[in-house]
């Protein structure tokens, strides 16, 4: 599944982006602007998904905990975490969704165009990479195994433009065998 998103509307305090495929809207992405990056609402597959900021949620190991209510229930939380080796730290997005547990790694190969999202080892989706434009409102794609999976990597975009990373260094072995260098083409099939 190919989603393109689309910037409708850019204004100070709100934001607006329509989620097609094949070119036919199937979806929108809307979010309050200020005071902070807030209050995304995602509508995708029928459902309703709305990610706010909520640490009280949290651990001490997450970091700008997001909670996730899907249709007005609470499905889930998505933060960030400190991972890696004393000379090499980094930080990684995860995502508690409906009891699932999910993985973005913030990658930057220059042949890797998109960061890969994850259920335990297996790549199930992608979310576009675009560094040239830092914007929360910018155009984007995702490349996703089916409807769950889109839902997350959908809820990943929204987050990780509302508390950017740094992207891991290229050369970070570990993270860089993780990548499935076919997925991209299987999914374009």
């Amino acid at each position: 599944m190919i989603l393109d998103i689309v910037k409708l509307k850019d204004e100070p305090a709100v934001g607006e982006m329509a989620i097609k495929r094949n070119g036919r809207v199937i979806g929108g992405i809307k979010m309050s602007k200020l005071p902070t990056p807030s209050g995304w609402r995602i509508s995708f597959g029928g459902k309703e998904i709305t990610v706010s900021d909520n640490s009280s949620r949290a651990t001490t190991e997450m970091i700008s905990a997001s909670q996730l209510d899907t249709d007005g229930n609470y499905s889930g939380l998505c933060y960030q975490i400190h991972s890696g080796t004393l000379f090499n730290k980094y930080d990684i997005y995860e995502m508690r969704y409906q009891s699932l547990s999910y993985n973005l790694y913030p990658i930057a190969p220059s042949d890797c165009k998109a960061l890969p999202v994850f259920y335990g080892n297996l790549q199930v989706a992608s979310v576009e990479n675009d560094l040239s434009d830092q914007s929360l409102f910018r155009n984007g794609q995702i490349l996703a195994e089916d409807d769950r999976s889109a839902f997350v990597a959908l809820i990943f975009l929204c987050y990780v433009r509302s508390y950017p990373a740094p992207l891991v260094s290229v050369t970070n072995k570990k993270l860089l065998g993780k990548i499935d260098r076919s997925f991209p083409d299987r999914i374009r099939i």
